[in-house]
């Protein structure tokens, strides 16, 4: 398969992965990290940047916490210091994609921070579910099975958005003449 793109040597690999998680705020996971360098560029693999990866974190480039799919990894200041040294062996277009990456993992990581669900169960057959965005809505239903509970907490996660503007159309919506606009 032929690859396109700016980056092929590991060096590079590492480099790109110093600089893109020089913009993240904290830890992230190893999905997140993917997840920003391959969007970045299309000339290495999952296997070349897990690799690449790996040895950084061996190097003391970057440290983890936790371990398996709960690990959250982040650059050392020892990564911060490559970073800014080897910053300029990246195209400019890489490093400007993998700024914009990073943005966007930050905002997703923060909306999915933003968006809890809970389930409790008040007795057989009666379930709870909490549902709510930080600081501009929560709602709490009633259902009748852990299905029905799932269903909800998964359609939220993913809608959370869109379910508020539907909300608040509804809430707001002129019912003086019986039928809502």
């Amino acid at each position: 398969m032929t690859r396109y793109g700016f980056i092929r040597t590991k060096e590079d690999i590492k480099f790109l992965i110093l600089y893109a998680m020089g913009f993240l705020p904290g830890p992230v996971s190893f999905d997140a990290v993917v997840d920003i360098c391959t969007w970045c560029d299309g000339g290495f693999g999952y296997f070349e940047l897990s690799e690449a990866f790996y040895e950084l974190l061996d190097t003391g480039h970057l440290s983890g916490q936790g371990e398996g799919g709960a690990a959250l990894y982040e650059i050392t200041p020892r990564g911060r210091e490559a970073a800014v040294v080897f910053e300029k062996k990246l195209p400019f277009t890489v490093r400007e994609a993998a700024q914009k990456s990073a943005l966007r993992v930050v905002r997703k990581l923060r909306r999915d921070a933003a968006v809890r669900t809970a389930v409790r169960e008040v007795a057989e057959n009666d379930l709870v579910v909490m549902l709510e965005m930080e600081d501009v809505f929560s709602v709490e239903m009633h259902v009748v099975s852990r299905a029905q509970a799932s269903l909800l907490e998964r359609n939220f996660k993913e809608n959370a958005e869109k379910m508020y503007q539907t909300l608040l159309n509804a809430l707001i919506a002129d019912y003086s003449d019986g039928e809502a606009d």
